[in-house]
């Protein structure tokens, strides 16, 4: 026998009680996948998340206080020799981009003796 409910579906459709349990599962499940696709381990991330809630509540209630607000904000940094090193972050878009290490420069012509990318010979780790 079918009966009315009242509650929340989430975007895979889990349903929950409460509006404040259904936001927390969809930003739980969001937090997994950029852990994911950073190969972060989810439960390690979750355990020091819950682990350091206390000071991280505390620094965003103090810039949330602060005149000039430091959260959300991406982390600036100067990169060593004019290069990006792996696992720097990306400027914003209004920065110019550095050249990264092993960047070669752009010709207007390509030589036309140079073989094809799909032409290439693939290399074989021995």
């Amino acid at each position: 026998m079918s009966k009315p409910v009242n509650g929340f579906l989430a975007g895979d459709g889990s349903f929950f009680e409460d509006e404040p349990e259904c936001q927390r599962y969809e930003a739980m499940k969001e937090l997994e996948t950029l852990c994911d696709t950073h190969s972060i381990n989810f439960e390690n991330f979750m355990a020091t998340l819950n682990a350091w809630h206390n000071p991280i509540e505390r620094y965003y209630d103090a810039d949330d206080k602060s005149k000039t607000h430091q959260v959300g904000k991406p982390v600036k940094f100067e990169p060593k020799d004019g290069y990006y090193e792996p696992g720097d972050d990306i400027p914003g878009d209004d920065e110019p981009f550095l050249p990264a290490k092993g960047d070669h420069p752009d010709f207007a012509s390509g030589d036309k003796d140079a073989p094809g990318f799909l032409e290439q010979q693939i290399r074989r780790h021995k």
